[in-house]
């Protein structure tokens, strides 16, 4: 159901774009996001890295082992590994944490 105080929109890319690649390896660190779940947190990181507040609590671990390997069902896209959803009650969570 949609808020009558929030505002919608749609947006698109190639389907070989170079962004999409990163969209889709960043909502996949963070457990499956949506597309349009991942671009909204984007653009609240952003908003908040140029207000000068901290989103390091909300960034999710990879480890160097991660970025450095490409194997089984793990991927490298655009230089971040990402590992297949994990839990999307993880993503919820950290999505209302930044809603504030």
């Amino acid at each position: 159901m949609r808020n009558s105080d929030e505002v919608y929109w749609s947006t698109s890319l190639p389907k070989d774009h170079e962004a999409l690649q990163a969209l889709d390896a960043y909502r996949h660190e963070w457990g499956g996001l949506s597309r349009a779940e991942a671009t909204r947190r984007l653009l609240i990181e952003w908003h908040k890295l140029r207000q000068g507040q901290p989103i390091a609590a909300w960034i999710p671990t990879v480890s160097p082992q991660q970025h450095a390997t490409n194997v089984g069902d793990k991927q490298q896209i655009a230089g971040m590994a990402y590992t297949p959803k994990t839990s999307n009650s993880v993503a919820r969570a950290a999505s209302r944490v930044l809603d504030d």
